[in-house]
C-alpha cells in the first residue's frame, strides 16, 4: 500500500448532501489489512450517513484482498468501475434514477 492510505482514508468527512464517494485508486498498488479495515471503516461511516461508496480504477493486487475480505460483495460489484469517467459516470445514472424514482 502506497504510504498515506490509510490516513488520507481516516480523513474523509462527506456532507449532509453528499450522495456517492468515488474513491480514486489508481495510484494503489497493493492494500494489506490496514488498509482494508480502512475501507471497512470508511463503508461503514458512508453508510451510517446514507453516502454510497465507488471506487474507481483498483488494481489487481487491491481488488484481489477486497474480494477475499468480502468487501467487493459488501459494496456490491457494479460500483467497482474501470475507469474515473467510469465512476463518474455510474454516479450520475444512479443519481438520475433516484431523483426520477422521486418523482414518480
Amino acid at each position: 500500500m502506497f504510504f498515506g492510505m490509510t490516513d488520507r482514508i481516516t480523513d474523509i468527512s462527506v456532507k449532509s448532501f453528499t450522495k456517492y464517494l468515488i474513491i480514486r485508486m489508481r495510484g494503489v498498488p497493493s492494500l494489506d489489512s490496514t488498509g482494508m479495515n480502512a475501507l471497512e471503516n470508511l463503508y461503514s461511516y458512508c453508510r451510517s450517513n446514507g453516502v454510497n461508496l465507488i471506487f474507481s480504477h483498483v488494481n489487481e493486487q487491491p481488488i484481489k484482498t477486497m474480494r477475499h475480505a468480502g468487501f467487493v460483495d459488501l459494496v456490491g460489484e457494479e460500483h467497482f468501475r474501470a475507469s474515473i469517467d467510469d465512476a463518474i459516470d455510474h454516479a450520475r445514472r444512479l443519481l438520475e434514477e433516484e431523483e426520477a424514482g422521486r418523482g414518480a
